[in-house]
């Protein structure tokens, strides 16, 4: 198994960031600002975080020999819409957390209504940014169609609803697709936007998804075990919150130990698929063999 250069990926998620932010300065909703709503939505998507979802589409463009310039609306537009779910998830009728990256939650910092209106006018946004996608109209639509299914009931929406609304004894299956949906659907998402950017056919476009459900899945997993040992500091909000309301997530099965291996273990097994695949996809594959020893 071929190590991973965490300098490396460091780097490049350097990179991306400072990329897609470039890109984020030039939406429409900066450029056209009706009320102050617009200012509120930026500042959610100006709190900074690692910016994974971005870092996954340029990736995987790149990996097929595709131009960083084909992708970045894709990559602007998963990032809106990751934000708005955060901006939703920290109100009081849900999460209720007060931090969000290190900052008051847009919810403190201007109001629940405010903040509900500025998260509505991120995932709206986002499908526009994506239309302005430099490439054939058919491949925007596809990309489009895979970018509303993920955000929508099936997936991130329906797996936020099941986080919440769930009986005691919710066992592994309904977990796992759980996670699927709150967190691998907009994982997958990237990477499938960035492939079909890159030109991606339906063969390859099709181990991407696969490869992208794990992913998501090891994400979550990595997250959850900060959540248990984690510190607010590390990161950036309130730990512990969802085993205090119960909340159901794989530690609510797995002892830690049992967690932590098994993430070093998907981890080993996703980067070793990503290598198998046509083109470079050696950035996915290091951020997955980063992500079991992440802090943050």
């Amino acid at each position: 198994m071929k190590e991973h250069d965490p300098a490396g990926l460091h780097g490049s998620l350097r990179s991306a960031a400072l990329w897609v932010e470039e890109g984020l300065r030039n939406i429409a909703l900066r450029r056209d600002p009706l009320s102050r709503l617009s200012s509120l939505a930026v500042y959610s998507l100006e709190s900074g975080g690692k910016r994974v979802r971005p870092f996954l589409v340029r990736a995987a463009c790149s990996a097929l020999e595709g131009l960083p310039g084909k992708c970045l609306n894709a990559a602007c537009a998963v990032e809106m819409i990751h934000t708005y779910s955060l901006v939703h998830d920290d109100l009081p009728a849900m999460d209720d957390d007060d931090t969000r990256r290190g900052r008051p939650a847009l919810h403190v910092e201007s109001g629940e209504a405010q903040a509900l209106l500025a998260g509505d006018l991120l995932l709206v946004e986002a499908f526009g940014e994506l239309m302005e996608t430099p490439l054939g109209q058919a491949r925007v639509a596809e990309m489009a169609a895979r970018l509303a299914r993920a955000a929508g009931p099936g997936y991130l929406v329906g797996g936020q609803y099941m986080d919440m609304f769930h009986e005691d004894d919710a066992g592994e299956e309904w977990i796992e697709r759980m996670i699927l949906g709150k967190t691998a659907a907009m994982i997958r998402v990237s990477l499938e936007l960035g492939a079909l950017a890159g030109g991606a056919d339906e063969e390859v476009l099709a181990l991407v998804s696969s490869l992208g459900d794990r992913l998501g899945f090891l994400f979550q997993l990595t997250d959850d075990i900060l959540d248990r040992c984690g510190s607010a500091e590390e990161m950036g909000k309130e730990v512990s919150k969802d085993s205090d309301r119960g909340k159901r997530n794989l530690l609510s099965i797995l002892d830690i130990d049992s967690a932590v291996d098994l993430a070093r273990k998907t981890a080993v097994s996703v980067a070793e698929g990503f290598r198998s695949l046509q083109g470079d996809w050696e950035e996915v594959a290091a951020l997955s063999l980063y992500l079991p020893g992440r802090r943050r």
